[in-house]
């Protein structure tokens, strides 16, 4: 469905308990908020790519995380070469403006950190269905009302996303040109309001309909039964198998070695 991050494919990640994977993309983030070495934050980028190709997610998902994060990234790259003034070589200088080798190798920093935090994120978005969310915000005591509402929070950006580009393609069906077009920008540009305004009011009832959607084929195939006060049920339960004990092990095991690497060698 366009009206999820989820892809479902027959992956090992796909597999993997929801627990785990929170616990892994916690731990990425926080090493990578931490940790400045640009060799460890360009390993774990690639790592991060290569989890995402063996797990059989489409090349095209990994190329739209891109094309949407990568000018944020280039632009924050360029505001703090331009305001970020470090001891180091000379490497530019154009009149008061001076960028060295210490300020070159911050902004590089930074931007791949902004790329393995974004990863890491969508790593778990695109391996996580609504169903592994609630049983495992369920595994993790959480309330089933409010493991769904956090899973429908999660799954709201990617509902208007889809709502805003059926909008856009029924605009230029009836000849507004919100997309492509013979109009000049302003029109273009109107039009592309026009239909953010639209999808700002119908993604509410559009994520509604398709709650009430899985919920209704949850209950077709018994994964829940409202007896009043009884315990809820669920159709798969959160369940750590020995696969995700060994992945979680592998996980500390690397925290470890980074902790070490930090603090022993000063890396």
């Amino acid at each position: 469905m366009r009206s999820q991050f989820y892809v479902p494919v027959d992956g090992w990640l796909n597999r993997v308990d929801v627990r785990v994977k929170l616990f892994t993309m916690i731990a990425v983030i926080v090493m990578c908020s931490i940790w400045g070495n640009w060799v460890f934050l360009t390993a774990m980028l690639l790592a991060e790519h290569l989890f995402l190709l063996s797990t059989r997610i489409p090349a095209r998902k990994t190329l739209k995380v891109w094309s949407f994060f990568l000018p944020v990234i280039v632009i924050v790259f360029c505001i703090m070469l331009l305001t970020v003034h470090l001891p180091g070589w000379t490497l530019w200088r154009w009149g008061s403006w001076l960028v060295t080798s210490g300020t070159m190798d911050l902004c590089a920093v930074v931007a791949l950190r902004i790329a393995d935090i974004v990863f890491a994120v969508f790593t778990v978005l695109f391996t996580t269905s609504r169903a592994a969310w609630i049983s495992g915000l369920a595994g993790l005591g959480l309330p089933y009302t409010a493991g769904a509402a956090v899973t429908d929070a999660i799954q709201w950006l990617p509902t208007y996303a889809a709502t805003v580009h059926d909008l856009v393609l029924t605009q230029h069906i009836r000849g507004r040109y919100a997309r492509i077009g013979k109009h000049n920008p302003l029109t273009r540009t109107a039009a592309w309001c026009s239909a953010h305004a639209r999808a700002i009011i119908a993604a509410p009832a559009h994520l509604s309909h398709l709650n009430r959607a899985r919920s209704i084929t949850a209950l077709a195939h018994g994964a829940h039964i409202d007896r009043m006060g009884a315990k809820r049920t669920y159709l798969h339960p959160a369940h750590m198998r020995l696969t995700d004990w060994m992945l979680l092990i592998l996980v500390l095991v690397y925290i470890a070695a980074v902790i070490v690497m930090m603090v022993v060698f000063g890396w």
